[in-house]
């Protein structure tokens, strides 16, 4: 008895994370169970409990009545294997839970050991397959998954690095700022020094406009400047009176005193002085005002410049920045995606790990989940294998039959069906007719006449429907001339074209014949039904050398003695072949050619790029497919075109249904 557990997938596990199993997976297991016991490795099992050559004695015995030694041990175990595996049964007992093992054997109680040794081994074997546990599989993919995240965390913290960044979000938020405010004082600055540009052209017009120099006095004057001689004869003199107040006149001091002072005198009294006169002309003051102005607005100016200089610089750093982070961002993002599918599939992996873990220790202490309900016993009456044997020939010998029809199917080199011709030559095959032993007078053969004149019809040249047609045959009977009765009735009674037979293959008397037969006998019933009408008499018509006899079927003439024609004659020239036929298109609306086999004359390759297109008729279970191959070859190679094939003569053996299997 199997009892389904965690042995299977789909019941509930002890972490509870599992689905509840379903009724038809039971079942399910239950046929797996059957697998198993059935399996080379438990059979071997068994037979290395048992002994073989016990089981089986016929194993060791010599073969081929003695002649040649017995097998070796390892050709007796394979022997052994087969032979338990056709003696063995094990089925299900209406669709439970429940299997049923017996072994046939001579010897009922070697029949039941081996059951139960067979038992044996299946919970041997049973236990070595289920006991697999998934906590190192499922503990090592997470550790391969931890190793992922921490490389994908280290890519993360060196991008940040790489691009110098702690917050990508705040970092963007200040970068952004940083550009807004370098743009704002860019404004300003470009403002200022348009400002400054303004103020420095106005002092140049300024400055340009005044005067450079403004007078003030002017004065003359003869005091020269640094005359000091009166001042220094005062001192003279009065040094003079103190000294002589304290000395004798002819002191030497007093005396030099005396002539310092009339040096000074003489000196004073001299006209030789020079006078000067002094002009002070007062530059403008607005001048030097101006000049610093100007000097110190240039000087700003030239700083302004440097100033939007390095503003600009500061601007491409900002924008390279802000380009930097964005890139990061995209970087980061996607390293933050597969770090959230990483840490994702690592938490899957965790809690998998340690449920695993969890059932393998569960799986521990719980008991085996196949019972065995009722050992093996030996049987108290035996069984027959005859009925066996004999639905065995049965269905051996309908098989046999089945598959000798099959091999000769394969094997065939004539055609049944249609689509075979299609298949090996690739020629259409455009009708196909059963009852070619006579006249075409059935339903079914008429309408597929009217099918085959349609789509000779319908599928013309240069928008000119086909006129010059030729049959070409293999061999002679294989009922080309009956469809050319056939379709030449349909075109001229059925279409009311004027239509001509050349009998290359004959006298042409026959195909008149068989086509006035033809037309009497639809004329009685005719005359019978009270329905009569008398057919218009034609007289005979001759085109170039080729007489046409006009036949009871209006608008129909078959050739006369078109074998001894010039278009029957192999030594014609091509050209006037050709013309003759041109004359004859002109003559009739349709005109077809019944020519000699292929294999006996070449009259039908001669005349197959001369004509419209060509027929090929095959016979059914009597054309073989190497002679319709070569007829096929031979009237491409002469620059024919084949319309298609029409196959006749096909019998229905069996029910046409088995038809579409062969």
């Amino acid at each position: 008895m199997m009892m389904i557990d965690r042995a299977h997938a789909g019941i509930s596990d002890v972490a509870g994370t599992l689905p509840s199993i379903l009724s038809i997976d039971g079942l399910k297991s239950v046929d797996s169970e059957i697998r198993i016991l059935e399996s080379r490795r438990v059979i071997e099992d068994t037979l290395s409990a048992l002994d073989p050559v016990t089981l089986f004695p016929e194993i060791a015995r010599p073969r081929l009545f003695g002649l040649l030694p017995a097998d070796s041990p390892q050709d007796q175990l394979e022997k052994a294997i087969d032979k338990f595996k056709r003696r063995l049964q094990v089925e299900q007992q209406s669709s439970s839970n429940i299997v049923r093992l017996s072994f046939s054997h001579e010897d009922p109680d070697l029949a039941a050991d081996t059951v139960n040794a067979l038992a044996d081994a299946y919970l041997k074997r049973r236990r070595a397959i289920f006991d697999v546990p998934r906590s190192p599989f499922l503990a090592s993919e997470l550790a391969r998954h931890s190793d992922q995240l921490k490389s994908i965390e280290g890519q993360i913290q060196a991008l940040k690095s790489e691009y110098d960044i702690v917050d990508l979000g705040q970092e963007s938020l200040l970068a952004a700022n940083q550009v807004d405010s370098i743009v704002q004082r860019r404004r300003q600055t470009q403002e200022r020094q348009a400002a400054l540009q303004a103020e420095v052209t106005a002092a140049k017009k300024r400055l340009a406009a005044l005067p450079e120099r403004v007078f003030d006095f002017r004065e003359q004057s003869n005091q020269t400047q640094n005359d000091d001689d009166r001042n220094v004869l005062l001192r003279l003199e009065l040094e003079r009176d103190r000294m002589a107040s304290q000395f004798l006149p002819d002191y030497p001091p007093l005396q030099e005193l005396e002539r310092k002072i009339r040096t000074v005198r003489q000196s004073m009294k001299g006209g030789d002085k020079p006078v000067y006169n002094t002009t002070r002309e007062v530059r403008n003051p607005s001048i030097p005002f101006l000049n610093n102005h100007l000097l110190t607005l240039e000087i700003e100016q030239d700083a302004v410049a440097r100033q939007l200089d390095e503003l600009n610089r500061q601007h491409t750093v900002a924008v390279e920045k802000v380009g930097r982070l964005r890139k990061a961002e995209s970087e980061l993002r996607d390293l933050e995606r597969t770090r959230g599918v990483m840490e994702d599939i690592y938490r899957d992996y965790a809690q998998r790990t340690e449920a695993a873990r969890a059932e393998e220790e569960a799986a521990k202490v719980r008991f085996s989940n196949v019972r065995v309900v009722q050992p093996a016993v030996a049987p108290a009456t035996g069984t027959s294998m005859a009925p066996s044997f004999i639905i065995a020939g049965l269905v051996g010998g309908i098989l046999l039959g089945g598959a000798a029809g099959v091999l000769a199917t394969w094997l065939r080199q004539v055609y049944i069906l249609p689509h075979e011709i299609e298949r090996d030559l690739g020629v259409p095959a455009i009708a196909s007719f059963s009852d070619t032993d006579g006249e075409l007078v059935s339903p079914g053969a008429q309408q597929e006449l009217i099918h085959l004149a349609a789509q000779l019809r319908d599928h013309g040249l240069d928008d000119q429907p086909m006129a010059l047609i030729q049959f070409v045959t293999a061999n002679d009977g294989d009922g080309d001339a009956i469809v050319a009765r056939g379709l030449a009735l349909e075109f001229a009674k059925g279409r009311g074209l004027r239509t001509l037979v050349i009998d290359l293959c004959g006298d042409g008397t026959g195909q008149l014949t068989a086509i006035n037969a033809g037309a009497d006998g639809e004329a009685a019933g005719e005359a019978d039904s009270g329905a009569g009408e008398r057919l218009p008499t034609i007289e005979p018509q001759g085109t170039g050398d080729l007489e046409a006899l006009p036949s009871a079927v209006p608008l129909l003439w078959v050739s006369r003695q078109a074998t001894g024609s010039a278009l029957g004659s192999l030594r014609t020239p091509i050209a006037q072949s050709r013309q003759m036929l041109e004359r004859l298109n002109q003559r009739f609306d349709i005109i077809l050619i019944l020519s000699p086999p292929i294999g006996n004359s070449h009259l039908a390759r001669r005349l197959s790029p001369m004509v419209d297109a060509n027929i090929l008729v095959a016979r059914a279970e009597h054309t073989r497919a190497p002679v319709a191959a070569r007829m096929r070859d031979s009237i491409l190679a002469s620059g024919g075109d084949i319309v298609g094939l029409v196959l006749t003569g096909r019998h229905f053996h069996i029910p046409q249904v088995i038809y579409r299997w062969l």
